[in-house]
């Protein structure tokens, strides 16, 4: 297994590398623009199979230091995108995301096999949805941010390349709307699942860095819960959504800095 584990590991940049220069060619030239990538699933499906083999090797999940973590952020960056693509129908924003996520698994696997792995346990994997949900805010304050910028451009007549060759302005707002939504979901799933991480502390009384994890989430489930009653019950416009996604994410990075340096 561990022969396999690390043929896997040096497999899955050189296969996100290839992903990253499918989607370059697609923005650069402008070809099968609205064609889903064939490629994408099954790539995933060979990340995701090396996280279990990871997991069931080491007996815990893969969260053990953080180049598993950058691991397990490039998996569920390219999960999210997968997401939006599928039901957007558009791939020429993807070359942004898979150059974090090639970046997040090229570092992972160059360091992975040197670092030594910390025993975490399985109430560990109440992380997972948490991380998914970060990652879903990012993606959805990158394509909030290229919506507001597109369409300040195009009231401005200002077109350059960029604005040329990104998905027309209404599937911008919609790629904002998929991805922002997606975070919703897991980051409920997080605080749902959170008394679970809680009954496994040693002490009645969370520890500073858990309490300051469970007020992060809380005050992004209250930012995001706004967005999505607004969009579903006020017909919210996307322009709307595209900036509460970017101030939403952009909250919370500050809120993470803080909380980290102060506990």
């Amino acid at each position: 297994m561990s022969s396999l584990l690390i043929i896997v590991n040096w497999l899955l940049p050189l296969l996100y590398l290839v992903l990253l220069v499918d989607y370059g060619a697609t923005f650069f030239l402008r070809t099968k623009a609205q064609i889903r990538n064939p490629w994408l699933a099954p790539v995933l499906c060979v990340h995701a199979f090396f996280l279990v083999l990871r997991s069931i090797h080491f007996g815990q999940p893969p969260l053990g230091n953080v180049y598993e973590i950058f691991s397990v952020l490039a998996l569920s960056t390219g999960a999210v995108y997968a997401v939006v693509e599928f039901v957007g129908r558009d791939r020429r924003s993807g070359i942004f995301v898979f150059l974090l996520v090639f970046l997040f698994q090229y570092t992972s696997s160059s360091f992975l096999g040197a670092s030594s792995t910390q025993s975490t346990g399985w109430a560990r994997l109440h992380v997972v949805p948490a991380l998914v949900a970060y990652t879903a805010f990012a993606i959805a304050a990158i394509y909030g941010l290229l919506h507001i910028l597109a369409q300040r451009n195009l009231k401005q007549h200002h077109f350059g390349m960029l604005f040329d060759r990104l998905p027309p302005l209404d599937l911008l707002g919609r790629m904002t709307w998929y991805a922002l939504f997606s975070g919703f979901v897991f980051i409920t799933i997080t605080i749902v699942t959170g008394p679970l991480l809680f009954s496994h502390q040693a002490t009645d009384v969370p520890d500073a860095k858990l309490t300051a994890k469970i007020v992060v989430g809380s005050i992004a489930w209250l930012i995001y819960v706004v967005a999505v009653l607004g969009k579903l019950l006020g017909k919210w416009p996307s322009r709307r959504i595209s900036s509460i996604a970017v101030t939403g994410f952009v909250v919370i990075m500050i809120l993470l800095i803080v909380s980290g340096i102060l506990s």
